[in-house]
């Protein structure tokens, strides 16, 4: 499939703290001041924006956001940036009601996969996948290359050893001579905390096991043409360089397993322990057991996968070869200079190490766990990537202004199009509606619903004809939209 859609899902972590950093409400207090705009405009806490996605409080009190349908990567990364910015607006607004009801409470949401009580919430990946392929045979060799992803778009962050790695060699400086961070007693600096909630390797579940694939046959399409390949196992990050690598490398390879050509055969012996494995292997050089016999190494399957998929990148493409490679070589080289300003693991390494040197604290303490959430905070006055980004630190993603107009208008070359279009106009002309992923709908007596099963069409007489319905007989009153979206 040359040309694909996909979406991404981000999970927000979710805290309401006093000055003194206290906690001043329960999730689900916050959530319910956090989401008080969306349920007066919606009369609901899910609904669908003028820019086709979908915003909602998902269960546990975890903000959600998912994108429109994209099939440009750089636009997704634009659409999840949108999706950053409506929701820091709404804490904002939910801050200054807060205020002036005199409690001293202030709500941050965090772009993170893990917060400081190791609960993990997702970052889900969907690419569309012809029906007709084998669903089955993607695994076999997807995994392998996803069991590795890790060391070119993991978040990092620290964990604490486990027991049995409490040895002499872990109780390392927190800063090694290049400026990175490794280990520091009883912590050590990984690339990707996500790694450690994995539990299957495949499976329909997504949160009582939390398989790297999730295979729920739920297409948001013609389930005759097209189903939807789930990824849950990626990490929220800051940077759009690692997010766009992160789709943008994907789709090569599943264009290659799709290709019917030869593939590298890298079936791993055991997912879930290599997937640890190599979170913790900052050098990417730990043999992993294959399925067959033999060991490679995370360096080496990355370092395939790439040259296996070179020949299929088009021209527009060749900088995401170029970002792949640089990456693959910030691991097995140690030269971090690229990496460290462009990718959310090195740039968190860098910066982990620097302030442990200064501070003169090892990777345990507290300060580092607070310097990692701050991290991931999207409020841009507060969020410590924000900071870097703007000392020229970390890297500057799609123009502000096309995030701006990311907040409110759909991307125009798939269906999100129409969705958006019917969206704007309902909330323009006062029109009570209903959409989803695939329907659109007035919410009136005999109206009926219009599907849209192709994500691709971006024209529709029916579509058409609804709009001419709503402008005609709407009440002439603008439902109010939210002012942020």
């Amino acid at each position: 499939m040359k040309r694909r859609v996909g979406g991404l899902e981000t999970e927000y972590g979710l805290v309401c703290v006093r000055a003194d950093g206290s906690r001043a409400l329960e999730p689900e207090a916050a959530a319910r001041e956090l989401f008080r705009p969306v349920v007066a405009m919606g009369r609901s806490s899910n609904v669908f924006l003028r820019n086709a996605a979908r915003l909602y409080l998902d269960v546990g009190s975890h903000p959600e956001y998912a994108t429109a349908e994209c099939d440009d990567w750089w636009e997704l990364v634009a659409q999840d940036r949108a999706g950053d910015r409506i929701f820091a607006d709404l804490a904002a607004q939910a801050n200054a009601c807060l205020a002036e009801d005199g409690q001293d409470a202030r709500i941050h949401l965090l772009k993170n996969n893990v917060d400081s009580a190791g609960n993990a919430f997702g970052s889900h990946e969907n690419y569309l996948v012809d029906r007709r392929g084998e669903f089955t045979r993607l695994p076999r060799y997807l995994l392998p290359f996803l069991v590795t992803r890790q060391i070119i778009t993991g978040a990092g962050g620290v964990v604490r050893s486990a027991p049995e790695d409490g040895t002499a060699s872990h109780r390392a400086a927190a800063a090694t001579a290049d400026g990175t961070a490794r280990e520091a007693d009883g912590a050590r600096f990984v690339f990707s905390r996500r790694s450690d909630h994995m539990w299957e390797a495949v499976s329909s579940a997504t949160t009582r096991t939390r398989p790297i694939i999730n295979t729920r046959d739920e297409p948001h399409g013609d389930p005759t043409r097209f189903r939807r390949l789930h990824v849950i196992v990626g990490d929220s990050t800051m940077s759009a360089v690692s997010t766009h690598l992160r789709f943008a490398t994907t789709d090569l390879v599943l264009r290659a397993i799709e290709s019917g050509r030869a593939l590298p055969e890298l079936a791993l012996h055991d997912d879930i322990a290599a997937i640890r494995a190599v979170s913790r292997d900052l050098a990417g050089t730990t043999p992993i057991p294959l399925a067959d016999g033999g060991t490679t190494t995370a360096v080496e399957v990355q370092q395939r996968w790439l040259d296996h998929v070179s020949d299929l990148a088009d021209e527009s493409e060749q900088q995401t070869l170029q970002d792949w490679q640089r990456a693959i070589d910030a691991v097995r080289t140690g030269d971090r200079s690229w990496a460290a300003e462009n990718l959310d693991w090195a740039i968190k390494e860098r910066l982990f190490a620097q302030v442990a040197e200064r501070r003169g604290v090892g990777l345990e303490d507290p300060a580092i766990e607070r310097l990692d959430l701050a991290y991931h905070d999207i409020e841009p006055a507060q969020g410590v990537f924000h900071a870097l980004r703007r000392r020229g630190l970390a890297p500057q993603g799609p123009a502000d202004e096309r995030i701006e107009a990311a907040r409110t208008t759909a991307p125009t070359t798939t269906r999100a199009h129409l969705r958006g279009q019917v969206v704007t106009a309902a909330q323009e002309h006062g029109v009570d509606h209903v959409v989803d992923w695939t329907t659109l709908r007035l919410t009136r007596p005999g109206a009926m619903p219009v599907q849209v099963l192709d994500p691709f069409t971006t024209e529709l007489p029916a579509v058409d004809a609804l709009l001419e319905e709503i402008r005609s007989h709407g009440s002439g009153s603008p439902r109010s939209s939210m002012p942020f979206a």
